[in-house]
């Protein structure tokens, strides 16, 4: 199917509902229509038909002017978190990673050009700026993310390095030569490791969660720099990483057998 048949296959009013939802994502807990609308670059009016529709089916409530999400739109996110998913598997391996090492685990999963936390377990000191699950990051700018670039095509890592990155900290990597010869190392060492690139005093470690030859998530820990140093991530925290990434997807891929079948053999 080629792109044109894709965007004719397309149904506008649906992208433009689900652009609504987003928009309450990483914002204040309720926002007006003129926010919603600005956010999502919609007319008001399409705005407020979009909202008064979610209403209708329980998804958003309106207080004074306000709207806010329900807990309803839980339901949307409960296929995701099956106990066949992802983070259920991972759940108790991740915190024998936090009991291990005392710091904080987290898995993320790539969409582009960010990294969306699905999992994570914290250790019990908070750590500054912590993430929570659904908060997208950056994938440039952290371990997590880089090393699920590094497993993209090439054809898709080039579209990628096409973008314009932004610099979070005097550390980030920006530049398209300096970032694609990241990536390669970090196909070369099989992790990364991010010092103070995303937020100054934060560090993690990062490895690929590896099913049937792709990365599906990566697995990371995250540290400061008052509690921990880059080689401490590296000869402590990485070999623990890879050998929980490796307990995750054997038993990721044996509780979805019907997505990892073995292709029955030629002849």
């Amino acid at each position: 199917m080629t792109q044109e048949d894709r965007s004719r296959d397309r149904i506008q009013s649906v992208e433009r509902a689900v652009a609504v939802l987003r928009a309450f994502g990483g914002h204040d807990a309720t926002s007006s229509v003129s926010e919603l609308a600005a956010r999502v670059q919609l007319p008001r009016p399409v705005v407020r038909r979009i909202l008064l529709t979610f209403e209708h089916i329980g998804y958003v409530r309106n207080q004074n002017g306000r709207w806010a999400l329900t807990a309803r739109i839980l339901e949307l996110g409960a296929g995701y978190f099956a106990a066949s998913s992802l983070p259920e598997i991972a759940q108790p391996i991740m915190a024998e990673i936090v009991a291990q090492t005392g710091e904080t685990c987290s898995i993320g999963e790539l969409d582009l050009p960010d990294v969306i936390h699905v999992a994570r377990v914290e250790e019990r000191r908070p750590l500054p700026d912590a993430v929570r699950v659904g908060t997208r990051l950056p994938a440039h700018a952290t371990a997590v993310g880089r090393v699920l670039l590094a497993d993209l095509p090439e054809a898709e890592l080039d579209a990628y390095l096409e973008r314009p990155r932004e610099a979070y900290t005097p550390l980030t990597i920006v530049e398209t030569d300096a970032l694609r010869e990241r990536l390669r190392q970090v196909r070369v060492d099989g992790y990364d490791v991010s010092i103070e690139e995303l937020h100054p005093g934060m560090i993690a470690a990062a490895v690929p969660i590896v099913v049937a030859g792709r990365a599906v998530a990566g697995l990371t820990v995250s540290s400061t720099t008052l509690r921990s140093r880059e080689a401490a991530l590296r000869e402590e925290i990485v070999p623990a990483l890879r050998d929980a990434a490796g307990r995750i997807a054997d038993a990721y891929r044996a509780a979805n057998p019907g997505a990892y079948r073995t292709p029955p053999a030629a002849g």
